[in-house]
């Protein structure tokens, strides 16, 4: 005979318990708007750091609210430590795609004298 918890097939999920697929959805729509109106509006040396930065601070957002809301969560579900990493991992990708050249055009300025 098999032990089962009835109350868990009735049991519904909270709009709450979708914060972190929300989180990250969320997140990624933020980017990529920061991303296409970069493209337009900054000139093209600063568009990839500018993004990279974007995903950094929308992670140590997101590793905030996971630390107001540390508590025990199920395992088979996304975490807001999980969309951090994620987002993390993301800068890290699109700041490995930045030129050398263009990190010293953008350090050194176009308006330096010698």
């Amino acid at each position: 005979m098999s032990i089962t918890n009835p109350a868990k097939r009735l049991h519904r999920a909270s709009p709450w318990m979708h914060g972190p697929e929300l989180a990250f959805a969320g997140t990624l729509l933020i980017a990529f708007a920061a991303m296409v109106a970069g493209t337009k509006m900054l000139p093209g040396d600063l568009v990839l750091p500018v993004v990279s930065t974007i995903f950094f601070v929308l992670a140590c957002l997101v590793a905030l609210v996971a630390m107001l809301r540390e508590r025990a969560c199920d395992q088979r579900r996304m975490t807001y430590w999980d969309v951090a990493g994620a987002l993390t991992l993301f800068g890290i990708c699109v700041a490995s795609q930045v030129d050398a050249d263009q990190m010293v055009r953008l350090v050194e300025g176009t308006h330096r004298e010698q």
